[in-house]
């Protein structure tokens, strides 16, 4: 029997983040919209009742670790993309000086550090545009209790319990704390692979086919 893939977005978007990605995998795929004060109530909130094979992407990842920890019946294989355990402290502060700053002047401030972080020149500007459109088309105040979920999102002491052997893949021009946390994983995790990527923290979306390879050749 084939065991679904649900795929968990970044922030600041929702399921059409999966578009690219699409074509090259199975048609069997849950894209859910993330939504929940805490990535624990995130987790909680995909209501999931089988077995599937889990991958999340950033924030994505986050919420894929607490479920995977919290229900290891319900994640058979687990994907961890671009996400970190915890995030350090100056990072921390980063995403509640950004939660403020959206709530006075709204979304548009945040697209210029999404695309320096998600994105390489090597990204085709069409690309670029889609994810414009999807930051700008999010809601600012749930964007905002999201930014305030990461700067509390602490898995550190739930991934050492994570039973399912899990992918660990990074973009190799992702900003210093992903790529670290890579490490981190490895050795913490009691069944880690490591894999990297092309691009930077947003290479699922700037290079679909390579992403879905990975996590294909992973699944089996």
């Amino acid at each position: 029997m084939t065991v679904p893939l649900v795929l968990l977005h970044p922030l600041g978007v929702d399921h059409r983040f999966w578009d690219p990605v699409r074509p090259f995998l199975e048609p069997d795929l849950i894209t859910p919209d993330l939504s929940g004060a805490t990535v624990e109530e995130m987790a909680e909130a995909l209501a999931l009742t089988e077995p599937v094979d889990l991958a999340g992407v950033s924030l994505g990842g986050l919420v894929a670790q607490v479920l995977a920890a919290r229900r290891p019946d319900l994640v058979r294989k687990l994907v961890l993309v671009d996400t970190v355990p915890v995030y350090p402290e100056g990072m921390r502060d980063m995403w509640r000086q950004r939660a403020s700053l959206v709530r006075r002047e709204g979304l548009p401030p945040i697209l210029a550090p999404t695309e320096k972080l998600w994105f390489t020149e090597a990204a085709p500007p069409e690309a670029v545009s889609r994810v414009r459109a999807l930051l700008l088309s999010g809601d600012a105040e749930r964007y905002a209790q999201t930014c305030e979920a990461l700067a509390a999102a602490d898995t550190t002491t739930l991934v050492p319990s994570i039973k399912a052997p899990t992918l660990v893949a990074c973009g190799k021009y992702d900003a210093p704390p992903f790529r670290e946390a890579v490490d981190w994983f490895a050795a913490t995790l009691p069944d880690a692979t490591v894999t990297w990527l092309p691009g930077g923290h947003g290479t699922a979306y700037e290079n679909p086919h390579a992403f879905a390879d990975a996590v294909a050749g992973f699944l089996g």
